[in-house]
């Protein structure tokens, strides 16, 4: 089985301030529900991977991402575009609230919630992708063999251009989630 793993915020959605805490803070970038759309057309499991720091640090609670994933859900639903499942990790070890201001192995990059998914689809990472805007969302793919897609929304622009500090290079560099999907359908296409 194949698996579109999506950063969220500045992936999926405009990440302006840095912590989306609230419903009228979350806003899909225009594009969003026509990528997801096309990954769900080309038979990938779409799996939201995200890190909430917010959570440790005490900025928002579990019931409010809680709230912003099921709004979140909604939105792209209406416009006929399918998530298969959200995970995410509340865990920092900067964080102030326990039990969650620990470090984690669900926290990007580190490879835990590829495994949580895993419990679920029978994932082959091979066949599958990590699409984010952060080096952590590249690292995470990497280490467990995804091909990586960075675009450049949220702070991707800021990533690639200092790509020197980064661990590890993506395997593909495009504007946003509408432009991956356009280049993992093509890619497909050719084969």
């Amino acid at each position: 089985m194949k698996a579109m793993f999506l950063d969220r915020d500045g992936t999926i959605n405009h990440d302006d301030h840095g912590y989306i805490k609230s419903l009228t803070g979350f806003r899909l970038f225009d594009f969003t529900a026509t990528a997801i759309k096309i990954f769900n057309e080309l038979d990938y499991k779409t799996i939201v991977v995200s890190n909430q720091a917010g959570v440790a640090k005490g900025f928002y609670t579990i019931p409010e991402v809680d709230a912003v994933n099921r709004y979140m859900c909604e939105q792209l639903e209406k416009e006929n575009a399918f998530l298969d499942m959200i995970l995410y990790s509340p865990y920092h070890p900067e964080g102030s609230v326990p039990p969650y201001n620990v470090p984690h192995i669900s926290r990007k990059p580190l490879p835990g919630m590829f495994f949580t998914a895993l419990h679920t689809f029978p994932i082959k990472a091979s066949l599958s992708y990590m699409i984010g805007d952060k080096d952590t969302d590249i690292e995470f793919g990497k280490k467990v063999g995804l091909t990586t897609i960075l675009v450049k929304t949220g702070n991707g622009a800021d990533t690639w251009n200092n790509r020197k500090s980064c661990k590890v290079m993506p395997d593909f560099v495009v504007e946003n989630l509408l432009s991956a999907a356009i280049l993992i359908k093509t890619h497909l296409q050719t084969k």
